[in-house]
């Protein structure tokens, strides 16, 4: 699981371009629709890879204050992508029907 969140990170990241890459939901001046690579299938790679990695450390060692801190991250992903995809629609007309047709977070689910 970690290395597959690994190896799902690195495609995104590269798909992205590190200088597109942001710690917070915003969309940079010179920024474009990334459709290629993983995009092809969620919207949120980086988010589908960071989950695998920690859902496969508190998969390790199931301790109460990890399996809260997993559902913290989830919680706060969830909210952080609703933003984000709130910037990506007033940004890029093609967001809509790219959406139609990609999954968040898991390809073919959800």
């Amino acid at each position: 699981m970690m290395v597959l969140g690994g190896v799902i990170a690195f495609w995104a990241f590269l798909a992205m371009g590190l200088g597109n890459i942001r710690a917070f939901p915003e969309i940079p001046q010179h920024g474009r629709l990334v459709v290629h690579g993983p995009y092809r299938w969620v919207r949120h790679p980086m988010y589908t890879s960071l989950l695998l990695l920690t859902l496969a450390w508190m998969i390790d060692q199931p301790l109460p204050f990890r399996m809260v801190l997993w559902v913290g991250l989830v919680v706060t992903l969830w909210i952080k992508l609703g933003y984000e995809e709130q910037l990506l629609l007033a940004r890029f007309p093609s967001y809509k029907e790219y959406r139609m047709r990609t999954k968040r977070i898991i390809p073919f689910l959800f």
